[in-house]
């Protein structure tokens, strides 16, 4: 099925298969700096989110749908019934990508569990009522489809984590301003299209670059999208699937907050699957960049991915480094 993602296009068309990335080649450990240089000159002034975003009730929004979703009989017709009274342009999204269900195919599955705790990120009622809206199947040990969880279940979700509230990729315009993006594509409720229609299509561009579905306006001045960045490929013997993290540095640093962009994928066989997206403060990217090295590992998921075939305690496997190509 073709994937198309930018509002104004037609869902569903049929279209040859793309290539996708690595082939079945093992990539050869580099003699060259496997990461680019990044900017020495960091802007100390703070993105502020765009208008439109700091205009979206989302606070208030989610403390009151997080209450509601403690009440008994709370659903996915309560849910699309407050989304009408309180915020009707995130629910159009929401019941526009339904329409779309390949947009929702595109990604893996994610858990709803917090990293190295036992809670919930969104409150296991309101994910339910969020993809009985999307057309999906209710959660299932808390893992659901990593698309709606990471876009629509991240902004309404109202728990604080120790690197702030998940939303909070969305409502500034970090990733924006980093990647060169056109102002507005990842937006709460964007300026043309979806949330989750322009994050599947920003994951497309990054991972199957040339493809037929790759749309040609996701930057801010029709420049190519920036995707270059050293990728780790990690293999466990006792499975075929292979673990995808690229990390592309930011070319516009004007936040002192992060400087690279995060992208997750597995794939399997012809199977590629997108995982997350989010932008790397520079603690966390010196942490990721020791792990960027070839050799034997114990592989384990990833930022909350359930991988099939790959339980969370991991498997003995290997890291394979492939360097960053020129754009």
């Amino acid at each position: 099925m073709r994937i198309r993602l930018i509002m104004g296009k037609t869902c569903g068309e049929e279209a040859p298969a793309a290539p996708l990335p690595f082939g079945g080649e093992t990539p050869q450990s580099p003699s060259l700096a496997i990461f680019p240089p990044f900017p020495a000159r960091v802007d100390k002034s703070e993105p502020c989110a765009s208008d439109e975003a700091m205009l979206l009730p989302l606070p208030s929004l989610t403390r009151r749908l997080n209450a509601m979703a403690e009440e008994p009989g709370f659903g996915a017709e309560a849910l699309r019934a407050e989304l009408q009274r309180s915020h009707p342009a995130m629910l159009n999204q929401i019941l526009e990508d339904a329409e779309c269900p390949e947009r929702f195919a595109a990604w893996g599955k994610s858990s709803n569990l917090e990293r190295d705790a036992d809670r919930e990120l969104v409150h296991p009622a309101l994910l339910c009522a969020l993809c009985g809206l999307a057309g999906l199947e209710p959660p299932h040990n808390s893992v659901t489809n990593a698309g709606l969880l990471h876009t629509y279940g991240y902004l309404l979700s109202n728990r604080r984590t120790p690197f702030g509230f998940k939303r909070e990729r969305w409502t500034q315009p970090v990733l924006e301003t980093g990647l060169n993006l056109r102002p507005g594509l990842l937006l709460p409720v964007p300026r043309s299209g979806t949330l989750l229609g322009n994050v599947t299509a920003l994951c497309q561009a990054v991972w199957k670059p040339g493809s037929a579905d790759e749309p040609s306006n996701l930057t801010a001045d029709g420049s190519p999208l920036l995707r270059s960045g050293a990728t780790l490929i990690e293999q466990p013997e006792t499975s075929s699937v292979r673990l995808l993290t690229r990390l592309i540095p930011f070319a516009n640093p004007k936040t002192r907050t992060a400087r690279a962009a995060l992208f997750h994928a597995w794939e399997k066989g012809e199977n590629l699957q997108f995982i997350t997206v989010f932008p790397v403060a520079p603690a966390a990217l010196e942490k990721l960049k020791a792990q960027f090295q070839n050799g034997p590992s114990l592989v384990k998921p990833r930022f909350n991915s359930a991988i099939p075939g790959l339980g969370p305690e991991g498997d003995p496997g290997q890291r394979i480094v492939a360097p960053a190509t020129p754009p």
